[in-house]
């Protein structure tokens, strides 16, 4: 009776744990998430606003047009269709943009399953398409012309209230504070973290 019934229960838990989906095929835990378990948790760090800590709506304090609305590029508001954005302008050999340029390349890799990034390389001998974007991109440049390189931009769904809008942050080398790796990274999680909440709205 005893040998019986300790199959019997271990055959049970197994089947339970099968029906329930709390393993997958590999025996690994399975939260039934389509986002990345550090989403699960993660409470973002910049909120909305036109401060040099916030993501902006309109054109930022310190912008020449600070207040007014921002007519977005078709390929970025195409590409928030999917995900959200992450671009750097740069130019390989520039020895003043390239620190910047390559942390802001190599967080488009990590996170190229979150976000659509561009490497905007303006290099001599580029494409057209890049060479535009490149050029339009200073539109968003945060305290205006003249722009330098690398000029980075994070852009996201945000809501202000209750309206969904696109929100987005701007940097440019050297003239802003240089931007530590960490305190990158935690722009492309916010924006990550915004468009997972915002996006199906």
């Amino acid at each position: 009776m005893f040998s019986k019934t300790i199959p019997i229960s271990i055959l049970f838990v197994i089947l339970m744990l099968f029906m329930t989906g709390c393993v997958d095929n590999n025996g690994n835990s399975n939260n039934n998430s389509n986002t990345g378990s550090w989403l699960d948790d993660y409470t973002p760090s910049h909120s909305v606003g036109t401060g040099a800590n916030d993501f902006w709506i309109n054109y930022p304090t310190g912008n020449p047009s600070s207040g007014q609305a921002v007519e977005h590029f078709n390929w970025i508001i195409d590409s928030l269709k999917s995900k959200p954005v992450l671009f750097v302008v740069h130019r390989t050999g520039c020895v003043g943009c390239a620190d910047q340029a390559e942390r802001v390349i190599e967080f488009g890799e990590e996170y190229e399953e979150y976000v659509k990034f561009y490497d905007l390389d303006a290099v001599s001998g580029a494409s057209y398409d890049i060479q535009q974007k490149a050029n339009e991109v200073y539109m968003y440049d945060p305290n205006g012309s003249p722009g330098y390189i690398a000029l980075t931009g994070v852009y996201s769904y945000v809501k202000e209230n209750g309206e969904l809008k696109i929100g987005w942050h701007t940097w440019e080398a050297p003239n802003d504070m240089i931007v530590s790796n960490s305190d990158l990274e935690t722009w492309i999680k916010d924006a990550i973290y915004y468009y997972n909440m915002n996006s199906g709205n």
